[in-house]
């Protein structure tokens, strides 16, 4: 990954860069070039914006926008007030919306890969394990696992076919980790913390945030089927609890 500038209009950019020569597993070449199609499918102000990608003789690249504001996982570390994380999940269901339209799922969404613009907009990002909801290749073939062990849904920690509710579950957890600092499994080992994924009951949020409770219960059911349907009924319940919550005060 490289800071760049392009010469023909002087804009900032990513780099993403992969030495074609030196690549040893074909699926690595096939995933590099996946990603920039996928990408360059999505046209929205929370996604994050394609340049172009292309091959010169020994490299094939990606160009795509420079976020100045870095990601969400330093602003976690920092403390995010609840109004801000309610605002960015709607953000980040906003995204999910957007991709979710062309039949992409992320599959791997977690606060490392929301960025903030120099306006502080966010946008999803790292779309290098995402796919169609159509897609039957051996890139991501029924059984493999691919995600964070932190943010991984059931489903994809069981090598499951991944859907909408897989990225759903995702912004769970992140809405978790926002409003309490932390995440909602924890656990030695990676394999301990899959099995709690799948197995351990939702965890309950503190008084002071309780309120939220019944959106982190669909968001992070063990069963996709029992969470929200669409990135639409997420936006839907995020506003009508916050009504709720401007009414009572």
């Amino acid at each position: 990954m490289y800071l760049a500038e392009r010469a023909a209009d002087r804009i900032t950019l990513i780099l993403k860069i992969i030495d074609v020569a030196n690549v040893k597993d074909s699926q690595v070449l096939q995933r590099f070039v996946h990603e920039a199609e996928l990408i360059a499918k999505v046209k929205s102000p929370y996604v994050v914006r394609f340049l172009e990608h292309g091959f010169t003789e020994r490299y094939g690249y990606i160009a795509m926008e420079f976020f100045t504001r870095g990601d969400l996982k330093q602003r976690i570390e920092h403390g995010v007030s609840t109004d801000d994380a309610i605002n960015y999940l709607l953000h980040i269901a906003y995204g999910l919306r957007a991709i979710h339209a062309v039949g992409i799922v992320h599959r791997d969404l977690k606060p490392g890969n929301i960025m903030f613009r120099s306006g502080d907009s966010l946008a999803l990002a790292d779309f290098g394990i995402s796919k169609r909801l159509d897609e039957t290749s051996e890139l991501t073939k029924h059984g493999s696992v691919l995600g964070t062990p932190n943010y991984i849904s059931p489903e994809q920690a069981l090598g499951r076919v991944v859907t909408i509710q897989s990225d759903l579950y995702g912004a769970g957890v992140i809405l978790f980790e926002m409003l309490t600092g932390r995440k909602p499994f924890r656990a030695d080992s990676s394999a301990a913390l899959v099995y709690q994924h799948v197995h351990a009951e939702v965890p309950r949020l503190p008084s002071m945030v309780q309120r939220f409770q019944p959106i982190i219960d669909m968001l992070l059911a063990k069963e996709s089927s029992d969470r929200f349907a669409s990135a639409d009924d997420l936006i839907d319940a995020l506003g009508s609890i916050t009504r709720i919550t401007q009414s009572t005060r």
